[in-house]
């Protein structure tokens, strides 16, 4: 699913609306949430002074460009005596989506030598495609495998969504075919023929109010519920799709390149900022609108829980309204890329390698196999200057970055990679010692005590949880907001390659969307929490691409993937982990070394928890298990070893997101899905562009952005 990504992230406060509107002086570090005029009081001016002793002002990144002074170079001799020495403009953590679009829009549009480093052996971070070999006969065949979305929107029509915006923006668009389809199938409840429901939902004006609202809504007012639901949220989109990613930025300057759209920003806050920035429960349950119908709450449930991995009343209100109007408007597509995510991915590393707009090879770099075990900085602490970087053969790098560091690693990583103590006191608010050990993460899904694993069920998603006293510590604290981040759900997976002789692919569907236990669940209560349609293990993802694209798969053979995206609890994998053996480093590639997780108890939970994933499958292909060549199951202890996502996380809950990725440190910038506008292609895609931009100068920024317009890339 498509995240909506519009510029929230500057809506901190109506008090900066208002400063900023009135072209007052914005003076506030950009991370903080008040926003102080020129005609600020005296107090405010106190509040400032306090914010100033801890927090660098923000000046663009372009402004501190020089050579590392004589204490940065001392405090990174001891590391570069033994190691080899690599000189970029900005150094990136992560070749994940975001980190990918940060690095082709510096690399492209503003002649930066980029350097990205990512510790996997593939680019492409939760999106990544691979390759893998089975014998046919006497031949060895290669199938392709998406790892991760199967449904994206708004790359084949316009209005595009971020991530179409960046491909374009950079001229590598042209280097990846969209194939456009109408919808996917719903199953319900397969293969118990009392309950069973199959029905198709198809993108477009009416064909959902005249279909499957019509036949399933609760009651006759469904409909009138429906539309009018699309009628208040309509302000939240109304000029999302005139405001590119382009034009984002993190900081107090965010609000300069938006006085180009000023007309779609007042659409977006006219139900005020807290609404547009905030959860759509008050569209679910009042007081702006209330959801009485069960089926309609039920399906609305399960389209939010494919945005954020969490139900409708806790989903950003942004994304959904966003949905509600792109699935149901003329001309509405799914896209899916010929070739797999795989080639979306390659764009972007053309996007990063290529010459610059202005013909010059700059030797920009994507370097996998590389992990990052540190951020570098000077003996201040207050600006980035490099990082430190390990290959999996055990070769240190020292990468010294002129201008900064994008870090587009999970939020929950951070901390760790800062080993400057200045820097830590800056990054936490000031504090003398820095510490995390009365700061951790929430987590989204409980089990219940005594749950049996190999049952399948036994974890809900908990209520939200009260933390003002966490919340008082954060306040001023971004290493402590990024903590104790509420973590989402994880995943489990299967690929699989079919034999797919006398299979008639024309009868099948590109996508499905199988609801094991029905869209209302079975009403089992675990700890207060009814089942439904966010239960573990109930919504099943099945991409069956070939039938959009045979040439993924060798002639006579199909690949399907199925998975569980965010209702996989990592709690009941801990014990598994323990007694599991893995491949000693991430960077080895698990196809050449032929190494996995290995261990009875292992093995038998992933196949144990694997029955709704096969149970989705054989719904579609029944003889599924009869033809397969591979099967591989995917759980989230390989989430969290090999794309490093702490407890193999979907991301993080809206309520956490960060507004925006700066920090106190001018030159270090955030990205990725702990950042607003959160999960989602097109939503780190957004951060990617954001936290490039921040790198610049606005002047810079917003002469780029003439030019794009001038060749109609925006």
């Amino acid at each position: 699913m498509r995240s909506i990504i519009i510029p929230l992230n500057l809506l901190a406060s109506s008090t900066f609306i208002a400063s900023c509107l009135s072209l007052g002086c914005v003076t506030a570090h950009p991370s903080s949430a008040a926003f102080v005029t020129s005609t600020s009081t005296s107090q405010a001016d106190t509040s400032l002074a306090k914010r100033r002793k801890f927090c660098a002002p923000f000046r663009p990144v372009s402004n501190q460009r020089a050579d590392i002074d004589r204490a940065s170079t001392h405090h990174l001799k001891a590391y570069e005596d033994n190691a080899d020495v690599e000189e970029v403009d900005v150094a990136i953590i992560g070749a994940g989506i975001g980190g990918l679009c940060a690095g082709a829009i510096l690399n492209t549009l503003y002649n930066k030598k980029v350097g990205i480093y990512e510790s996997h052996y593939l680019a492409g971070g939760c999106a990544h495609a691979f390759n893998r070999t089975a014998k046919i006969g006497d031949d060895t065949t290669t199938f392709t495998f998406d790892s991760g979305p199967t449904i994206v929107l708004g790359c084949s029509k316009e209005p595009y969504n971020p991530l179409q915006q960046v491909l374009r923006a950079v001229g590598v668009d042209g280097d990846v075919e969209w194939i456009p389809y109408d919808g996917w199938g719903m199953i319900e409840h397969p293969n118990k023929p009392d309950l069973e429901k199959r029905w198709k939902l198809k993108v477009g004006p009416d064909h959902f109010e005249n279909g499957p609202l019509q036949q399933f809504g609760s009651n006759p007012t469904a409909l009138e519920e429906f539309n009018t639901l699309r009628e208040v949220t309509k302000p939240l989109v109304t000029g999302a799709a005139t405001i590119p990613a382009m034009a984002m930025r993190p900081g107090s300057t965010s609000l300069i390149p938006l006085l180009r759209y000023l007309p779609s920003l007042f659409d977006i806050i006219s139900n005020g900022v807290d609404t547009a920035t905030g959860p759509f429960g008050p569209f679910m349950n009042g007081p702006l609108f209330k959801v009485t119908d069960k089926w309609l709450r039920d399906w609305l449930d399960a389209l939010a829980f494919s945005l954020s991995g969490l139900p409708a009343e806790r989903t950003s209100a942004a994304s959904m309204a966003y949905v509600l109007f792109d699935m149901h408007r003329e001309g509405a597509a799914l896209d899916y890329p010929k070739g797999g995510l795989g080639e979306v991915v390659k764009a972007l590393v053309k996007g990063v390698e290529q010459k610059s707009k202005k013909n010059v090879e700059l030797g920009s770099r994507v370097h996998l196999r590389r992990n990052v075990e540190s951020i570098e900085f000077n003996s201040e602490g207050n600006r980035a200057i490099g990082l430190n970087v390990k290959t999996n053969g055990g070769r240190k790098i020292l990468v010294k970055a002129k201008e900064g560091v994008i870090c587009n690693a999970p939020i929950w990583s951070l901390r760790k990679l800062i080993k400057n103590e200045n820097a830590l006191r800056l990054l936490s608010g000031g504090d003398v010692m820095p510490t995390s050990s009365n700061l951790q993460p929430n987590q989204s899904w409980m089990t219940s005590k005594g749950a049996d694993p190999s049952a399948g069920r036994g974890s809900v998603i908990r209520p939200r949880p009260q933390q003002l006293d966490v919340d008082e510590l954060t306040a001023n604290n971004l290493l402590g907001k990024c903590d104790t981040s509420e973590m989402t759900g994880s995943f489990l997976h299967l690929h699989v390659a079919l034999d797919a002789k006398d299979l008639d692919l024309d009868k099948l569907l590109p996508h499905y969307t199988v609801m094991d236990r029905g869209l209302e669940g079975d009403g089992t209560v675990i700890d207060g929490v009814a089942d439904g349609p966010c239960g573990e293990l109930n919504m099943i993802a099945v991409s069956n691409p070939c039938v959009l694209d045979r040439t993924l798969a060798p002639e006579g053979t199909i690949v399907v993937h199925a998975y569980g995206a965010g209702n996989e609890p990592f709690d009941v994998w801990k014990t598994s982990s323990n007694d599991a053996t893995a491949t000693k480093d991430s960077t080895v590639d698990p196809q050449i070394s032929g190494e996995r997780y290995q261990s009875s108890t292992y093995e038998a939970l992933k196949d144990a928890r694997a029955v709704p994933l096969w149970r989705a499958i054989e719904s579609i292909i029944p003889d599924a298990r009869d033809r397969t060549v591979i099967a591989l199951i995917g759980s989230p202890l390989t989430h969290e070893r090999f794309l490093r996502r702490p407890n193999g996380t979907y991301g993080a809950a809206i309520e956490d997101l960060l507004k925006d990725g700066s920090t106190p440190i001018p030159n270090l910038v955030l990205a990725g899905d702990g950042v607003f506008p959160g999960i989602g292609i097109p939503a780190v895609a957004l951060s990617g562009a954001s936290a490039a931009n921040g790198m610049v100068g606005v002047v810079e920024q917003w002469m780029c952005m003439d030019e794009l317009k001038s060749r109609g890339a925006i």
